[in-house]
């Protein structure tokens, strides 16, 4: 009986030829806002390590819902940034437009780290006197290198 064989094979192959399937495109991201205007520079230092990046916020202002953007490429999302409060985040919650992770790095990684050259906040205008505020602003941040 040959059946026996072929179906033993093709049980065998099943777990393989699945996880070698793609599950569909990536769910797409945001394109950098480059219309944006850009603020003064902040005191806010980004500092990366390794496959993380950390900043805290030590101005007088807090922030509400925001996008941090590296590199004017990949960007994650933050629910606001309160006056002291210190944010981590991975930096494969970093994606670009077309879905695609920042590279981190790391003992394991199969591609050499991206490098942070620039790190931005994208955020609402504060009110000013005879402002409304709102509309959004890209605001520099220091980038400090990575921390071994």
């Amino acid at each position: 009986m040959r059946t026996i064989p072929v179906i033993a094979l093709a049980l065998l192959l099943t777990p393989w030829l699945t996880a070698c399937s793609s599950s569909g495109p990536l769910k797409p991201g945001v394109s950098y806002p480059s219309i944006l205007v850009r603020t003064e520079p902040s005191t806010i230092q980004l500092v990366r390590e390794t496959r993380r990046v950390e900043m805290t916020n030590v101005t007088a202002r807090s922030f509400g819902p925001s996008r941090i953007w590296l590199n004017q490429w990949y960007s994650a999302e933050i629910e606001g940034f309160a006056v002291g409060e210190t944010i981590r985040l991975p930096l494969t919650r970093f994606t670009d437009e077309f879905g695609d992770s920042f590279r981190g790095g790391g003992f394991f990684a199969a591609e050499a780290p991206d490098t942070i050259v620039k790190a931005e906040l994208e955020t609402d205008a504060p009110r000013t006197q005879g402002t409304l505020g709102g509309e959004r602003v890209l605001v520099p941040l220091i980038v400090v290198g990575d921390q071994e």
